[in-house]
């Protein structure tokens, strides 16, 4: 179901068309043992009331839940408000038994103290719904902390371990060599994506640019070797953007999207 001890997760953004359901049927025919909800599928599932059959899915495909992606705008949103969608989202996350959600920057400018108290802070309430967080290393530049350097410090400082995402590696140009010089343990969840680069520099290079490993133009094997350099051996999970997977049957997406991660990991681990 993966390559050796290098489990491989499907995202649900990439089979974008999947209700929750059909994409855990989708990435277990597919041969993936994780599956990454995003919050509109199970929230979506809740309210046609098809919560238990889902988990009753999950069990009967053999898959395993990655976290629930994701809190967004961390940094950005009121106070009330983040605290609020915190809520709901972490109550969500209890609900369908996964017990990780990823949270994500946004464009706010906090310092650095600021950021590791509110990081604490939603620690603490995800506790109460026994959920743990990942922070999501974003690269664009108008992102809070948009280099790995201080994405990790702030992760760190707050005990939460990194989401790695080939594509922001790739954006914000990181080295591979700064990526190996982490530890194991401040990675909790890798995704992999490739992006089309023809004709465009990396700054001009968006989300809706993100298709799936080998069909674009991204050093991959070099990240993603950094990555496992580093002793990583949890989930790389598939995610991408790009709007024609809307046109394909989520089913031929997901059998292409395990392939192409398997020949990704093949390349990557020749030398590890």
């Amino acid at each position: 179901m993966s390559h050796g001890r290098f489990p491989l997760g499907l995202n649900g953004t990439t089979i974008v068309r999947a209700d929750l359901e059909s994409g855990l049927l989708a990435a277990k025919d597919a041969g993936f043992p994780f599956y990454e909800p995003r919050i509109p599928t199970p929230a979506d599932c809740e309210e046609r009331g098809c919560r238990k059959d889902a988990l009753a899915a999950l069990q009967e495909a053999d898959l395993s839940w990655l976290p629930l992606n994701a809190l967004e705008g961390l940094f950005e949103l009121a106070p009330d408000r983040l605290l609020a969608r915190s809520e709901e989202i972490f109550s969500l996350a209890e609900r369908f038994n996964v017990h990780q959600v990823i949270v994500v920057p946004g464009k706010g400018r906090p310092s650095r103290f600021a950021a590791q108290e509110l990081l604490a802070k939603l620690g603490d309430l995800g506790s109460k719904h026994g959920v743990s967080l990942l922070y999501e290393f974003i690269g664009f530049p108008e992102h809070a902390f948009p280099s790995l350097e201080e994405a990790h410090a702030v992760a760190d400082a707050a005990g939460l371990p990194l989401v790695l995402d080939t594509f922001h590696l790739a954006v914000s140009n990181t080295d591979p060599e700064r990526i190996a010089a982490l530890s194991a343990e401040a990675i909790g969840l890798v995704h992999l994506s490739d992006a089309l680069t023809a004709g465009k520099m990396m700054a001009e290079i968006t989300d809706s640019d993100r298709v799936l490993p080998g069909d674009g133009g991204l050093p991959l094997a070099n990240y993603v070797k950094a990555i496992l350099d580093t002793g990583y051996a949890g989930p790389l999970s598939v995610e991408v953007f790009h709007p024609k997977y809307e046109l394909y049957e989520p089913a031929m997406v997901a059998q292409e999207a395990f392939q192409q991660a398997r020949r990704l990991l093949l390349t990557a681990t020749k030398e590890v």
